[in-house]
Protein backbone atom coordinates (compact mmCIF):
# COMPACT_ATOMS: atom_id res chain seq x y z
CA UNK A 1 0.00 0.00 0.00
CA UNK A 2 1.60 3.30 -1.04
CA UNK A 3 2.32 5.88 1.63
CA UNK A 4 0.09 8.93 1.64
CA UNK A 5 1.19 12.46 2.43
CA UNK A 6 -0.17 12.02 5.96
CA UNK A 7 0.93 8.46 6.72
CA UNK A 8 4.27 6.68 6.47
CA UNK A 9 7.74 8.02 5.67
CA UNK A 10 8.47 10.29 2.77
CA UNK A 11 10.61 9.00 -0.13
CA UNK A 12 14.36 9.29 0.46
CA UNK A 13 14.76 10.99 -2.93
CA UNK A 14 12.50 13.78 -1.71
CA UNK A 15 14.71 14.32 1.32
CA UNK A 16 17.84 14.35 -0.81
CA UNK A 17 16.32 16.90 -3.19
CA UNK A 18 15.91 19.24 -0.24
CA UNK A 19 19.71 19.55 -0.15
CA UNK A 20 19.81 21.26 -3.55
CA UNK A 21 19.22 24.87 -2.37
CA UNK A 22 21.59 24.66 0.60
CA UNK A 23 24.42 27.13 0.93
CA UNK A 24 28.01 25.88 0.99
CA UNK A 25 28.17 26.34 4.76
CA UNK A 26 24.91 24.46 5.32
CA UNK A 27 26.01 21.60 3.09
CA UNK A 28 29.34 21.41 4.94
CA UNK A 29 27.48 21.26 8.24
CA UNK A 30 25.22 18.48 6.96
CA UNK A 31 28.18 16.51 5.61
CA UNK A 32 29.93 16.86 8.96
CA UNK A 33 26.87 15.57 10.82
CA UNK A 34 26.67 12.61 8.44
CA UNK A 35 30.35 11.83 8.95
CA UNK A 36 30.04 12.05 12.75
CA UNK A 37 27.26 9.48 12.61
CA UNK A 38 25.72 10.34 15.98
CA UNK A 39 23.64 12.95 17.76
CA UNK A 40 25.70 15.99 18.77
CA UNK A 41 25.14 19.31 20.50
CA UNK A 42 25.53 22.69 18.86
CA UNK A 43 28.75 23.27 20.78
CA UNK A 44 30.22 19.93 19.67
CA UNK A 45 29.34 20.64 16.06
CA UNK A 46 30.65 24.21 16.25
CA UNK A 47 33.98 22.91 17.54
CA UNK A 48 34.10 20.33 14.76
CA UNK A 49 33.63 22.91 11.99
CA UNK A 50 35.48 25.71 13.78
CA UNK A 51 32.50 28.07 13.79
CA UNK A 52 30.51 30.08 16.34
CA UNK A 53 27.64 28.15 18.01
CA UNK A 54 25.12 30.87 17.10
CA UNK A 55 26.04 30.57 13.42
CA UNK A 56 25.80 26.79 13.58
CA UNK A 57 22.43 27.03 15.34
CA UNK A 58 21.04 29.22 12.51
CA UNK A 59 22.20 26.76 9.86
CA UNK A 60 20.79 23.81 11.82
CA UNK A 61 17.39 25.51 11.90
CA UNK A 62 17.40 25.61 8.09
CA UNK A 63 18.49 21.97 7.83
CA UNK A 64 15.79 20.95 10.29
CA UNK A 65 13.18 22.88 8.30
CA UNK A 66 14.18 20.90 5.19
CA UNK A 67 13.91 17.63 7.08
CA UNK A 68 17.61 16.87 6.69
CA UNK A 69 18.32 17.08 10.43
CA UNK A 70 16.33 16.05 13.48
CA UNK A 71 16.63 17.66 16.91
CA UNK A 72 16.02 15.88 20.21
CA UNK A 73 15.65 17.68 23.54
CA UNK A 74 17.78 16.03 26.20
CA UNK A 75 17.05 16.13 29.94
CA UNK A 76 18.52 19.22 31.56
CA UNK A 77 21.54 18.73 33.78
CA UNK A 78 21.05 21.37 36.41
CA UNK A 79 19.60 24.78 35.70
CA UNK A 80 18.78 26.17 32.28
CA UNK A 81 16.86 25.00 29.26
CA UNK A 82 17.08 21.39 28.08
CA UNK A 83 19.87 21.05 25.57
CA UNK A 84 19.24 19.82 22.04
CA UNK A 85 21.15 17.18 20.14
CA UNK A 86 21.13 17.08 16.35
CA UNK A 87 21.44 14.13 14.00
CA UNK A 88 21.49 13.90 10.18
CA UNK A 89 18.50 12.04 8.77
CA UNK A 90 20.21 10.88 5.57
CA UNK A 91 22.25 8.03 7.07
CA UNK A 92 25.94 7.46 6.51
CA UNK A 93 27.22 8.52 3.10
CA UNK A 94 26.19 5.95 0.51
CA UNK A 95 24.69 3.57 3.06
CA UNK A 96 21.05 3.70 1.87
CA UNK A 97 22.16 3.06 -1.72
CA UNK A 98 24.38 0.15 -0.65
CA UNK A 99 21.52 -1.51 1.20
CA UNK A 100 19.14 -1.09 -1.74
CA UNK A 101 21.74 -2.56 -4.10
CA UNK A 102 22.12 -5.46 -1.70
CA UNK A 103 18.38 -6.03 -1.81
CA UNK A 104 18.33 -6.04 -5.63
CA UNK A 105 21.27 -8.42 -5.81
CA UNK A 106 19.69 -10.76 -3.29
CA UNK A 107 16.44 -10.79 -5.28
CA UNK A 108 18.33 -11.56 -8.50
CA UNK A 109 20.15 -14.46 -6.86
CA UNK A 110 16.77 -15.96 -5.99
CA UNK A 111 15.94 -16.36 -9.71
CA UNK A 112 16.46 -19.82 -11.21
CA UNK A 113 19.63 -19.87 -13.33
CA UNK A 114 17.74 -20.85 -16.45
CA UNK A 115 15.36 -17.87 -16.26
CA UNK A 116 17.52 -15.25 -14.50
CA UNK A 117 18.32 -13.25 -17.63
CA UNK A 118 14.75 -13.19 -18.94
CA UNK A 119 13.42 -12.39 -15.46
CA UNK A 120 15.89 -9.51 -15.13
CA UNK A 121 14.89 -8.23 -18.55
CA UNK A 122 11.20 -8.23 -17.57
CA UNK A 123 12.08 -6.34 -14.40
CA UNK A 124 13.78 -3.77 -16.60
CA UNK A 125 10.74 -3.46 -18.82
CA UNK A 126 8.52 -2.75 -15.83
CA UNK A 127 11.07 -0.20 -14.62
CA UNK A 128 11.00 1.38 -18.07
CA UNK A 129 7.21 1.68 -17.92
CA UNK A 130 7.54 3.51 -14.61
CA UNK A 131 10.15 5.89 -16.04
CA UNK A 132 7.92 6.77 -18.99
CA UNK A 133 4.92 7.21 -16.70
CA UNK A 134 6.88 9.57 -14.45
CA UNK A 135 7.95 11.76 -17.36
CA UNK A 136 11.63 11.63 -16.39
CA UNK A 137 12.87 11.18 -19.95
CA UNK A 138 13.36 14.36 -21.98
CA UNK A 139 13.50 13.49 -25.69
CA UNK A 140 13.44 17.02 -27.13
CA UNK A 141 17.17 16.94 -27.91
CA UNK A 142 17.09 13.52 -29.54
CA UNK A 143 17.58 9.93 -28.45
CA UNK A 144 21.32 10.10 -27.71
CA UNK A 145 20.97 13.11 -25.42
CA UNK A 146 17.87 11.61 -23.77
CA UNK A 147 19.62 8.32 -23.00
CA UNK A 148 22.80 10.08 -21.86
CA UNK A 149 20.88 12.30 -19.46
CA UNK A 150 18.86 9.37 -18.12
CA UNK A 151 21.92 7.21 -17.48
CA UNK A 152 23.72 10.14 -15.86
CA UNK A 153 20.76 10.73 -13.56
CA UNK A 154 20.84 7.06 -12.56
CA UNK A 155 24.51 7.23 -11.63
CA UNK A 156 26.15 5.45 -14.58
CA UNK A 157 28.48 8.41 -15.27
CA UNK A 158 28.21 8.09 -19.08
CA UNK A 159 30.99 9.46 -21.24
CA UNK A 160 30.91 9.87 -25.01
CA UNK A 161 33.32 7.48 -26.71
CA UNK A 162 35.97 8.82 -29.05
CA UNK A 163 34.72 6.44 -31.72
CA UNK A 164 31.25 8.01 -31.93
CA UNK A 165 29.05 10.44 -29.94
CA UNK A 166 26.29 7.81 -30.03
CA UNK A 167 28.56 5.30 -28.29
CA UNK A 168 28.68 5.84 -24.54
CA UNK A 169 31.06 4.48 -21.95
CA UNK A 170 29.24 3.73 -18.69
CA UNK A 171 32.04 4.30 -16.20
CA UNK A 172 30.02 3.54 -13.04
CA UNK A 173 27.25 1.11 -12.17
CA UNK A 174 24.86 1.88 -9.30
CA UNK A 175 23.88 -1.79 -9.04
CA UNK A 176 27.35 -3.29 -8.64
CA UNK A 177 28.65 -4.32 -5.23
CA UNK A 178 32.41 -4.39 -4.73
CA UNK A 179 33.83 -7.80 -4.01
CA UNK A 180 30.64 -9.72 -4.83
CA UNK A 181 29.89 -11.92 -7.81
CA UNK A 182 27.63 -10.28 -10.39
CA UNK A 183 24.27 -12.06 -10.31
CA UNK A 184 22.75 -13.27 -13.57
CA UNK A 185 20.16 -10.88 -14.92
CA UNK A 186 21.71 -7.72 -13.50
CA UNK A 187 22.77 -6.24 -16.84
CA UNK A 188 19.57 -7.48 -18.49
CA UNK A 189 17.63 -5.14 -16.19
CA UNK A 190 19.32 -2.17 -17.87
CA UNK A 191 18.70 -3.54 -21.36
CA UNK A 192 15.03 -4.20 -20.66
CA UNK A 193 14.60 -0.73 -19.19
CA UNK A 194 16.18 1.00 -22.21
CA UNK A 195 14.26 -1.10 -24.72
CA UNK A 196 10.96 -0.31 -23.04
CA UNK A 197 11.65 3.40 -22.59
CA UNK A 198 12.68 3.93 -26.21
CA UNK A 199 9.77 1.83 -27.46
CA UNK A 200 7.17 3.68 -25.41
CA UNK A 201 8.59 7.12 -26.18
CA UNK A 202 8.63 6.32 -29.94
CA UNK A 203 11.84 8.25 -30.53
CA UNK A 204 12.92 6.07 -33.44
CA UNK A 205 15.99 4.66 -31.78
CA UNK A 206 17.32 1.57 -30.06
CA UNK A 207 20.05 1.01 -27.51
CA UNK A 208 22.38 -1.91 -26.98
CA UNK A 209 24.27 -2.56 -23.75
CA UNK A 210 27.57 -4.49 -23.87
CA UNK A 211 28.55 -5.29 -20.27
CA UNK A 212 32.25 -4.91 -19.39
CA UNK A 213 33.12 -4.36 -23.05
CA UNK A 214 35.86 -1.80 -22.36
CA UNK A 215 38.47 -1.24 -19.67
CA UNK A 216 36.67 0.16 -16.61
CA UNK A 217 33.41 0.62 -18.50
CA UNK A 218 30.40 -0.98 -20.11
CA UNK A 219 29.50 0.14 -23.62
CA UNK A 220 26.10 1.55 -24.58
CA UNK A 221 25.39 2.25 -28.25
CA UNK A 222 22.38 4.31 -29.27
CA UNK A 223 21.24 3.78 -32.86
CA UNK A 224 18.83 6.33 -34.30
CA UNK A 225 16.75 4.80 -37.07
CA UNK A 226 16.35 6.56 -40.39
CA UNK A 227 12.80 7.59 -41.08
CA UNK A 228 11.30 6.67 -44.40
Amino acid sequence: MPASHDHGPRPMAEALSEAAPLTRQQRRLLDTLVDMGRAVTVVELANEVDSHPNTVREHLAVLEEHGLVTATSMPSQGRGRPRKEYRATSGSQGAPARHLVGLINAALRSFPDETARSDGYRWGQTWGDDIVESGLLNTREGAVEAVTSLMADMGFAPRASLRSPSCLQLTQCPLLTEGQEIPKGLCDIHQGMLDQVLKKEKVGASAFVEPFAEPNACRLTVAEHQRR
